[in-house]
């Protein structure tokens, strides 16, 4: 993971979050997008199966962050790839609303797995700190949390960047079936005789501890916004 202020905060909590997923980060304040793509490039490896790269809140304009993030997916090779929505004031020009333009375009040419910061951060009270930019610490919980989420949609089987699988030049058509008789209809199935596959076990269980996680870091977050705890401002100058 390569991130800035806003990962100096959640990054903690990514590493509470995927306790069993080895994980390399990088994060440092005040760090766009375009720096981001020349610290991955460094230490980016054949071990590394997943590229996190929630950057873009430092961008003084989208096409900056459009040209990382395509940057970014010529070096996943084929790597799944996780981004971020973005919330702050208008920098440089450039509006939060034009840099998630970018994002989600991203996403939906690629296929790279989407953490909503930006939804979670408006809707949920006492998440942002009084700079309307950084997490208060519930809020980088939550921040980590959304991570986590999407990097468990990664490891289980989410679209590795939109690049299909190489096909065999080797590999021989299926042979066409020769069509039967109709049969009749079995009969149908008695309720619960029939277990869900593996894989769709392991989805709903590792889907399901994710949202749980979300849903224990947005209680936390409305428990501090009732309180009068001060509000850590990450990478602040």
């Amino acid at each position: 993971m390569i991130g800035d202020s806003l990962e100096v905060g959640s990054a903690p909590y990514l590493r509470q979050a995927l306790p069993d997923v080895q994980l390399d980060i990088d994060a440092e304040q005040d760090r766009p997008s375009s720096q981001g793509v020349r610290v991955l490039a460094d230490p980016l490896g054949p071990d590394h199966g997943t590229i996190v790269f929630p950057l873009g809140t430092n961008d003084t304009t989208a096409d900056s962050l459009a040209a990382s993030l395509a940057a970014v997916q010529q070096l996943a090779g084929g790597r799944c790839v996780v981004v971020a929505t973005i919330t702050r004031p208008s920098l440089g020009g450039s509006s939060a609303a034009a840099l998630n333009q970018v994002v989600e375009q991203f996403a939906a040419q690629t296929g790279a797995q989407v953490a909503d910061w930006r939804s979670a951060a408006l809707s949920i009270p006492g998440v942002l700190g009084r700079d309307r930019v950084h997490p208060t610490g519930p809020g980088a919980a939550l921040r980590g949390s959304l991570l986590a989420e999407a990097v468990q949609g990664c490891l289980l089987g989410g679209d590795l960047g939109g690049i299909p699988a190489p096909r065999d030049p080797n590999a021989r058509p299926p042979r066409r079936r020769r069509e039967r008789p109709a049969q009749r209809a079995a009969p149908p199935a008695r309720p619960g005789r029939l277990a869900p596959p593996a894989v769709l076990t392991a989805l709903a269980t590792g889907l399901g501890r994710a949202v749980s996680l979300v849903s224990a870091a947005a209680s936390d977050a409305r428990t501090v916004a009732r309180g009068d705890e001060p509000e850590p401002v990450l990478g602040a100058p």
